[in-house]
């Protein structure tokens, strides 16, 4: 890709964007061989990285596109890293993209400029998680404001959307023995007004969790790596607890086990000999993201399908899907993502004799449990009584018959009451229809029609 050096003003080489492309990561690095492995860590989550150098004065090699996020990992200049993110948020003006600082050591405005910092001891997946999990946010975020913006325009409705500060206090969780190291910082997270519960066994933790939500979670492994580990495994196979981030309390001149933490689920690993300031800053960064990410669910939530849903408010309508994805193409071409539609037309099936009510609950619970397969910035609307469709956005054809095979999966193993008495249920299968619109694709092309055509006269079987 050409690149030029950030003071390069006029640069009129133009750049044409590709069909489809991965999510693009670009690492301000001080210090390559300190990010590769950072760099082969994003690869691992299937994002496309690029590297530009800073040798404390120059920033030289900066992509004229625009990426999907930027990742400053200082390691020599780190007390430059503020000022550096401001640098690279004036040569990317034209579009809002989350800048995340991971820096060798703590500083006094570490968070000034960035969206999110870290700061060592830092492990290299450790950073990718942060890098991909703001990603992601960031995409929520456009989504939010897509859907504000088709439903004050097209549909005369202004939702009220969260407080990102609410009143309720920070919930700590604390697993593990009472030791001086655990109690410092109580005591540190406390003086910051912080609600911290202590869980002194597995169960007692369990208990907690599934009780009032908690923004953090941390575990006491100095001593050893168990239950830890066993109690982070868990909760990532818990769909409620799976975004609650956890943390590991350990003795950084003994603890070993780095790779397998994360590959546990650790969202961060703090050293007991930390400063307890730094220690209780590292649990409330994390925190703040898991409310943030928590609200954001909400407000998808609450965005008015009372006048842009279908008749059971189960999913948006015709209407609205019409009215909105000319936004998330339009969007989706600035950032140069790939759009893909996914019609499903169901098939309802019985060996006894159903009524109509009985199988329009089956579809209504399908489409309840659609939504909770497909992620929080897809749409779903529900084109009329048994055709569905869902827009994904910066997601490619390959990446939509994984999501497929998931939903011949749920439909599978899935049946529901047919209304009959001692009946045998009632059965769904679907025929399909996949339609990609590129990046490069013309604004009046979106697709729709052509889907719903391919649906009805030539579908794939699911």
């Amino acid at each position: 890709m050409p690149a030029v050096a950030l003071d390069l003003k006029n640069d009129s080489r133009l750049i044409v964007p590709p069909i489809s492309r991965k999510t693009r990561v670009l690492i301000v690095s001080d210090h390559p061989s300190e990010s590769r492995e950072v760099a082969k860590n994003l690869r691992s989550l299937h994002l496309d990285v690029q590297l530009s150098l800073f040798d404390g004065n120059t920033l030289t090699a900066i992509p004229t596109e625009a990426p999907d996020a930027v990742l400053c990992h200082l390691i020599d200049y780190a007390e430059q890293g503020p000022k550096l993110a401001k640098v690279v948020r004036a040569h990317y003006k034209a579009r809002i993209i989350p800048v995340i600082g991971a820096m060798s050591r703590p500083l006094k405005e570490e968070s000034e400029g960035f969206d999110t910092t870290l700061f060592a001891p830092m492990h290299a997946s450790q950073i990718a998680n942060r890098v991909n999990a703001m990603i992601r946010l960031g995409v929520m975020e456009g989504e939010i404001e897509r859907r504000l913006e088709t439903l004050r325009v097209d549909f005369g409705k202004t939702p009220t959307l969260g407080d990102f500060s609410p009143d309720r206090k920070f919930r700590v969780l604390f697993i593990g023995k009472a030791t001086p190291s655990f109690m410092i910082i109580v005591n540190a997270l406390q003086d910051k007004g912080v609600d911290v519960v202590a869980a002194f066994t597995s169960f007692s933790a369990f208990d907690y969790l599934h009780g009032e939500p908690f923004d953090a979670v941390v575990m006491n492994a100095l001593e050893q790596s168990e239950p830890a580990f066993s109690i982070s495994d868990v909760m990532r196979r818990n769909s409620k607890l799976y975004h609650t981030p956890t943390l590991f309390l350990v003795d950084g001149s003994k603890f070993l086990d780095h790779k397998a933490a994360y590959e546990h689920g650790a969202r961060d690993i703090i050293d007991t000999h930390a400063d307890a300031e730094e220690i209780s800053g590292r649990i409330l960064e994390l925190a703040n993201y898991h409310r943030v990410h928590e609200q954001m669910k909400t407000d998808f939530q609450s965005l008015a399908l009372e006048v842009s849903g279908d008749e059971t408010q189960s999913a948006f309508s015709e209407a609205f899907i019409r009215a909105h994805l000319p936004r998330v193409l339009r969007d989706a071409k600035t950032a140069g993502h790939p759009v893909t539609l996914l019609g499903l037309k169901l098939l309802a099936s019985s060996v006894d004799v159903v009524t109509p009510e009985a199988i329009e609950g089956a579809y209504t619970q399908t489409i309840e449990l659609l939504k909770d397969l497909i992620r929080m910035q897809d749409v779903l609307c529900r084109w009329n009584k048994d055709i569905l469709v869902l827009a994904f956005y910066n997601t490619n054809t390959a990446e939509v018959k994984r999501v497929l095979a998931r939903i011949k999966g749920l439909l599978d193993c899935n049946i529901y009451e047919s209304g009959a008495q001692l009946g045998n249920g009632i059965s769904l299968t679907a025929q399909t229809s996949i339609f990609e619109i590129a990046s490069t694709s013309e604004a009046s092309v979106n697709g729709l029609d052509k889907l719903i055509a391919n649906l009805i006269h030539d579908p794939d079987p699911l």
